[in-house]
């Protein structure tokens, strides 16, 4: 009776833990595709460079996405508009069960003055 009991506690706690990181991996995949998207839109301004662009939104993911670490952030223009993307390790709050790794992508027109 007692040896049940325990299994079925520690399988309540580890469904609990399950449930809890893919909430947090829901708001982070969230968050991140928001600020790669903003990013994208920054980009696209007059007067906007490649190496400022991606160094702010670095800054902006470590800041602004729970748990993120190892962040590669890419700003990349072309004809029609910006690409930027980024990867992120994602290390969730209590154990780190398997690797996560975010990937985001967002394109957006490049403004041009009238």
């Amino acid at each position: 009776m007692i040896i049940e009991s325990l299994v079925a506690t520690a399988i309540v706690f580890l469904l609990i833990v399950i449930i809890t990181q893919v909430a947090f991996v829901a708001v982070a995949q969230n968050t991140a595709r928001t600020a790669v998207s903003a990013a994208a839109r920054r980009a696209g301004r007059p007067g906007s460079t490649t190496s400022v662009e991606q160094q702010r939104l670095v800054e902006e993911l470590g800041s602004v996405v729970p748990g993120a670490s190892d962040i590669v952030a890419t700003v990349e223009y072309d004809d029609t508009g910006v690409a930027t993307s980024a990867a992120i390790r994602w290390v969730p709050p209590g154990p780190d069960l398997i690797p996560i790794t975010l990937r985001v992508t967002a394109h957006a027109p490049r403004v041009v003055p009238p």
